[in-house]
């Protein structure tokens, strides 16, 4: 990924920030030898910050027997890690507080409301199964989504326009975003609170809030406890009808070993929870959500349409949010543009070098229907077709989302039709295997953009391809199109740009 979007947004003026006192205690804490009386000390000489601490900690949300009266009584009663998180929540919300006129245009209240409810919920899912500390996991979902107002304030209307977009299905936020501005709001975020100086246990959990399978073993209960989360705050605030309630169910199970009945019953303690909280921080978040009706709503969808598990529907958004799936044989996309660069030098324009972009049709839907997972299968189905199929000299890479890139050196066009065709043909004949899946397998097809750099210059010319990125942006707006369709090969060619943009 291009470093130019990020630094765009990380440069921008209006970067929300975090106040003194809590940077300074992110120092504090980051030391050993550090004393509860030093950090008490520096909370004090915040009167605002410090008297809310001492009123969420005497309120419902933590129910303490003996009233507190300081913040050293705070950090005796509940711990370091307790107060730490509400002293970075109140300055969080204090400095991105949406107040005054210049922030109308951003839907605070949406944005707080899920970051209340995630939150909420990630305290009481992480108490229920004992895998990462609560505390952290709710300091962690409270800033997950900082980017968001980050990309904003770095491209104002444009941003407005990618959230217009979704349709308040937080869910394909990162891949519109990917596919807009290179760059995803997870990944913002995470770059914020590194340079904020949270543990990086934070920073990498932050990272994969969005696609916690990428997570390594450090932080991977904490990613999945964010992501968990997430899906209940959706589940609470989005009309998201079965598949939310489906998911959260389903992936308590699959990673916490949670029953999906007491899950569903904590939804309502998730709910009044973040009520008390949201109250604490002095945040608006809009109307307590109906959670019986919400679970009554998803049981008649279910028994309506006679579901099992969630089908799989064909998806406006075929890229499963952003990143590399973890296929650990495979190398990604840096080593993907380095090896491409070094072929242009290396080639010296005496023949054809050829890209196959090879995506996942309906990856998103894939991933609804049978989690993550399902995904990678999908994924580890098409690159073992590659190799069976592709000559001996292609390379294959990991790419972004659902996708496998393949570097063909010495190609011709005919050549690369030709493969293209084979591997698309192969991996539709053939089911993933999947033991999660009703029938242990489920179909999955594959789209294929191609492009090729000429060794003729006449040609080179026309086809508007000189440079490598040329020859990558040719093969992502070839794939582009194939997925318009499904189950396509596409070659590009210059006017398809044009087709594309214009659509």
């Amino acid at each position: 990924m291009s470093q130019v979007p990020i630094e765009r947004v990380l440069c921008s003026p209006n970067l929300p920030t975090l106040p003194v006192v809590a940077m300074r205690v992110l120092e504090l804490t980051a030391r050993a030898d550090v004393s509860l009386r030093e950090i008490a000390a520096v909370i004090e000489n915040d009167p605002a910050i410090a008297s809310k601490v001492i009123r969420t900690i005497n309120s419902s949300f933590y129910g303490l027997t003996h009233r507190c009266g300081s913040i050293q009584q705070a950090l005796a009663f509940l711990g370091l890690q307790t107060v730490k998180a509400l002293v970075l929540g109140f300055s969080l919300a204090h400095s991105i507080d949406g107040g005054g006129s210049d922030e109308v245009s951003f839907d605070f209240l949406s944005y707080w409301r899920r970051s209340i409810y995630s939150a909420a919920a990630a305290r009481e899912i992480a108490l229920l199964h004992k895998r990462c500390d609560p505390d952290e996991a709710f300091m962690a979902s409270l800033i997950q989504d900082i980017g968001m107002v980050a990309l904003w304030r770095a491209y104002g209307d444009r941003y407005l326009q990618v959230i217009d977009l979704i349709k308040g299905d937080h869910r394909r936020l990162c891949a519109v975003e990917a596919r807009s501005f290179e760059i995803d709001h997870a990944i913002v975020s995470s770059e914020m609170v590194a340079r904020w100086r949270f543990p990086e246990e934070v920073v990498n959990a932050v990272r994969c809030h969005h696609r916690s399978f990428e997570a390594d073993s450090q932080c991977a209960a904490l990613a999945r406890t964010i992501e968990l989360a997430g899906t209940a705050a959706s589940v609470l605030t989005q009309r998201t009808g079965d598949s939310e309630v489906a998911r959260f169910r389903r992936d308590g199970q699959e990673w916490f070993d949670l029953r999906p009945g007491p899950l569903t019953l904590l939804l309502q303690k998730i709910a009044d929870r973040a009520d008390e909280l949201s109250h604490a921080f002095g945040l608006e978040t809009g109307a307590m959500p109906d959670v019986a009706a919400i679970l009554v709503r998803a049981a008649q969808i279910r028994r309506d349409q006679q579901l099992v598990e969630p089908i799989i529907e064909a998806d406006t958004c075929d890229v499963v949010d952003h990143g590399s799936i973890s296929l650990a044989t495979i190398p990604d996309a840096r080593a993907f543009g380095d090896d491409l660069q070094a072929s242009f030098v290396a080639n010296g324009r005496r023949a054809g070098i050829g890209v196959l972009l090879i995506g996942i049709d309906r990856a998103r839907a894939v991933q609804e229907g049978f989690g993550a997972r399902a995904v990678e299968a999908a994924m580890t189905h098409a690159a073992q077709r590659v190799r069976e199929l592709a000559p001996a000299a292609s390379r294959i890479y990991r790419f972004v989302g659902a996708e496998l890139a393949v570097l063909v050196p010495e190609a011709e066009i005919e050549d690369l039709c030709r493969i293209a065709e084979s591997i698309r043909r192969a991996i539709s004949m053939l089911a993933v295997p999947f033991e999660h899946a009703t029938e242990k397998s489920f179909p999955s097809t594959v789209s294929i953009g191609v492009a090729i750099y000429e060794p003729s210059g006449e040609i080179r010319s026309a086809s508007g391809i000189e440079t490598p990125d040329q020859l990558v942006s040719g093969a992502m707006f070839a794939l582009a199109a194939g997925r318009r369709i499904r189950n396509r090969v596409i070659v590009f060619r210059r006017d398809l740009k044009v087709e594309t943009d214009g659509r």
